[in-house]
């Protein structure tokens, strides 16, 4: 005897990203607060991150960077994929997957910019999320991809994109206590980073008081190595 298979009518593909910015030795995400109008739309009045249905002929990473900038005026180019998120009841309207994209970048030089479907745009600091209410599970996108970031902190090398190409150890290693977020032991950290060859001494700097600063370059060759094969920093 065989079973009915009940396949659904429709099935929407969209796309969702969140993205960390980095500024003032702090982790921050943008989210926008939809607007509150007719025409259908779910969660009115709501946070949310930036996304939205797929294009005909659209690849996905295309369509974050589309919607990042529809919705909050913000240019990214490189995202990496997160999660693909697609619980029978996320959308109230029909059966809807989500591809899900995350970023961590270099705070940007321009503000948000709230899209035609968003009532206000703000950066957030991690510690200061709103408690929502949240639009579908983006909720629960924003708190797996910040598990994501703190994973792959401990086995590649992040910075990078988000230092000057002149840098301390106490630069570094605020962006590791940012986003893990803990306190870290300098002496450790520092003793860690080194065996691994990946930074370059660069130049002394003389400080008004206290002892003068090591500045230090990426070797790039390494770094690059290092993020194709990970590493263990055991913080």
């Amino acid at each position: 005897m065989s079973s009915r298979i009940t396949l659904p009518k429709k099935i929407f593909v969209s796309v969702d990203s969140v993205i960390f910015g980095y500024r003032d030795r702090q982790l921050f995400v943008p989210l926008f607060r939809r607007r509150v109008q007719g025409g259908g739309e779910p969660f009115p009045d709501c946070w949310s991150l930036p996304g939205g249905p797929l294009l005909d002929g659209e690849t996905f990473e295309a369509a974050c960077r589309r919607k990042l900038e529809e919705d909050i005026g913000l240019k990214i180019e490189y995202l990496e994929q997160l999660y693909t998120f697609g619980a029978p009841e996320r959308d109230p309207r029909d059966r809807a997957i989500s591809v899900s994209y995350f970023a961590f970048i270099r705070w940007p030089e321009n503000p948000l910019v709230a899209g035609r479907d968003a009532r206000e745009a703000r950066w957030f600091p991690l510690d200061a999320i709103p408690t929502g209410p949240f639009a579908f599970d983006h909720r629960e996108i924003l708190d797996t991809a910040i598990q994501r970031l703190r994973g792959k902190l401990l086995y590649q090398p992040i910075g990078l994109n988000l230092l000057d190409d002149e840098f301390s150890m106490a630069d570094l290693l605020a962006i590791y206590e940012a986003v893990l977020p803990r306190k870290l032991d300098r002496r450790n950290f520092s003793k860690k980073i080194l065996s691994f060859k990946l930074l370059t001494p660069s130049r002394v700097v003389a400080r008004a008081r206290g002892r003068p600063t090591q500045l230090f370059r990426f070797d790039r060759k390494i770094y690059q190595s290092l993020q194709r094969e990970g590493f263990s920093i055991g913080t």
